[in-house]
């Protein structure tokens, strides 16, 4: 049993897919396993995937990353596992640091190193080394803080593969956004023990022609469909604190309906007001309530006056 099972997805990832996968076998730490899923590519992604007969090869057609994520939690066989995007890599040294801060914890988080390919430039964010905490408190501590990298990105963490498969998680098959906040919200909900290591081991590459940094309207109704799924999950549960995952729902309602042309629908309005708790959010829900170009009309001036 390798002790991690690596992630990654690709499709159409022949620009970058070698520099990826080159980024792994280097390492200085060879407990581990590869497992590469061809989401249905039409370049050259197979032909670059036989040059690492190490790494484990599986084709579908094309059905996303949270499809093709899913499909390698099926597969992988470690006491851990992580993910990395075909277009991002490891640093020189991740692994064996990786390897040498795992306990039992059910999580461990990194600090990540952002390179943006249009200025050729480095960037790092370390995060904030903390002893073990539950997810929970973990989420509620850091999920609202400002910072480069958002809180919910899949790849900046390790995951012990018994707590995912004990608690069934997965991500949402079809979507092609806000999948890592799904995931990531649900198990931090779940798990019993995090850790954080100040080190950054992940070095993730901005383009400007990646899918998280596209927008359209499939995208955008994706997100929605994430939002629904973590209200009708939240609305219910009892004894938890709830009050930061409820400033991101309402956050998450307020930019849907910032967006002309879009409403909601009774049962969601009803949903938008019971997730509505700060004083700001309560009026934003009432401005929107009279009508949503007024909330247009106040965003336009909140933008003026900064």
């Amino acid at each position: 049993m390798p002790l991690i099972s690596i992630i990654i997805p690709a499709y159409n990832a022949e620009a970058y897919l070698q520099r990826c996968i080159d980024s792994i076998i280097s390492q200085d730490f060879d407990n581990y396993e590869i497992i590469c899923i061809d989401d249905g590519s039409t370049d050259d992604t197979p032909a670059i995937l036989k040059r690492f007969p190490s790494v484990k090869a599986i084709t579908q057609v094309n059905n996303g990353m949270a499809t093709a994520r899913n499909r390698g939690l099926d597969e992988a066989k470690g006491e851990y596992v992580m993910f990395v995007d075909s277009d991002d890599r490891l640093c020189s040294d991740a692994l064996s640091t990786i390897s040498q801060h795992l306990g039992n914890e059910d999580i461990i988080g990194f600090g990540t190193q952002i390179y943006n390919e249009a200025t050729d430039t480095y960037l790092n964010n370390p995060v904030k080394s903390i002893a073990t905490m539950s997810g929970w408190d973990y989420f509620n501590r850091y999920r609202l803080e400002v910072s480069p990298v958002h809180f919910v990105c899949i790849w900046q963490r390790v995951y012990r593969r018994a707590f995912l498969e004990k608690h069934r998680l997965r991500f949402t098959d079809g979507l092609r956004r806000a999948e890592d906040d799904l995931f990531t919200t649900m198990a931090m909900l779940h798990a019993c023990s995090i850790k954080t290591i100040p080190d950054c081991l992940y070095t993730y590459h901005i383009r400007q022609n990646s899918i998280t940094r596209s927008d359209n309207s499939i995208l955008r109704n994706d997100a929605d469909k994430a939002q629904q799924i973590l209200v009708e999950t939240f609305l219910p549960i009892q004894g938890i604190d709830k009050r930061v995952i409820y400033q991101v729902l309402a956050s998450n309602f307020i930019n849907h309906l910032s967006i002309k042309g879009n409403t909601l629908s009774p049962s969601e309005w009803n949903q938008f007001r019971k997730v509505c708790i700060t004083p700001r959010h309560k009026r934003l829900y009432y401005i929107c309530r009279i009508s949503p170009n007024i909330l247009h009309f106040y965003n336009t001036l909140c933008s003026s006056l900064r």
